[in-house]
């Protein structure tokens, strides 16, 4: 049975060669791989899915403090609460049955989309879930994003250091994912950034499959490795030449429930992008736009969803 590969962040630090050769194939193949050696500590882990997880054991009426609609940040849609069968991913499954939580970079509020500050529980309501998921955010942006554009850098044969004008003020969406005992579920689509950072809960069997040259491959949990797919702006700036894959989640488990954390990781909201060997031109603010208008408003799905095999 095909596996995901495994990457090394320690190696692409050191510009190791043959880590760097791996990553090239990993995301010219496939677009998903694991990432090891990243330096987040397994403690703040563990803590950050402990607290999520009784977030959303609170009541929904208490929940409903921190719903969508009454966040700050336009679109609104990109922070806070959202109750089961909330998100649409995908036309073939619908609404899917998880629930989530959003958050980002916290900054004071812009007339720039996607900037600015989270409506976030308090301590008394919900201890540690605030402190706790920006200190893991620190952890991630400071220690892995940037050894990671560097080795994307490095494997697309440009100067290390190429994407950090595009990042000097990157935008993320933090998420916190519950999917329920036995049907939580993320409908088949691909993400939309550059890059996602994805910490899976440990269960035995997977719940994460991945769609990668005609066949589903399983993304089962790997103890203190993260998952790292690619998403549609770095497909479209590199021309096709790495890949986002198409993935989705079906958590069968009748037992357990089942906590997610990614992280979305985009250029600063100004980027342009400019797809290699071409003379095109592609606002980062707008393909944003336009996916969080396919996923809340239009109900298309997410990413290339209306692509996707059946």
């Amino acid at each position: 049975m095909r596996t995901l590969p495994i990457i090394s962040l320690a190696g692409l630090a050191k510009a190791d060669e043959q880590e760097i050769q791996r990553l090239y194939d990993s995301c010219y193949e496939l677009g998903f791989f694991y990432l090891t050696d990243h330096g987040v500590g397994r403690g703040l882990v563990d803590k950050t899915i402990e607290v999520s997880r009784k977030f959303f054991e609170l009541p929904k009426e208490v929940k409903l403090n921190y719903r969508q609609a009454l966040q700050n940040v336009h679109p609104k849609t990109c922070r806070g609460y959202v109750p089961l069968l909330g998100e649409f991913l995908n036309e073939e499954t619908g609404f899917d049955p998880k629930e989530i939580f959003d958050l980002g970079i916290d900054k004071p509020l812009s007339e720039e989309p996607f900037v600015g500050p989270t409506l976030l529980p308090d301590e008394e309501t919900a201890p540690g879930f605030a402190a706790t998921h920006f200190e893991l955010q620190h952890e991630i942006m400071s220690k892995v994003t940037p050894t990671l554009l560097q080795g994307l850098a490095l494997a697309l044969n440009l100067e290390e250091n190429w994407f950090d004008r595009f990042f000097s003020d990157p935008v993320l969406i933090q998420r916190a994912i519950y999917y329920p005992a036995g049907e939580g579920r993320a409908g088949k689509h691909t993400d939309n950034g550059i890059f996602t950072i994805l910490i899976q809960e440990y269960f035995p069997t997977p719940s994460l499959r991945v769609y990668a040259q005609d066949e589903w491959i399983d993304a089962p949990c790997i103890e203190n490795a993260f998952v790292v797919n690619l998403g549609d702006m770095l497909q479209l700036w590199t021309k096709s030449l790495f890949v986002s894959t198409p993935h989705e989640v079906i958590h069968k488990n009748p037992n357990a429930s089942r906590i997610s954390i990614p992280f979305f990781v985009y250029p600063s909201i100004d980027t342009l992008i400019k797809p290699f060997g071409t003379e095109d031109e592609f606002s980062s603010k707008e393909i944003m736009l336009k996916n969080f208008s396919s996923i809340w408003e239009t109900y298309e799905g997410a990413g290339r969803a209306n692509e996707l095999v059946k």
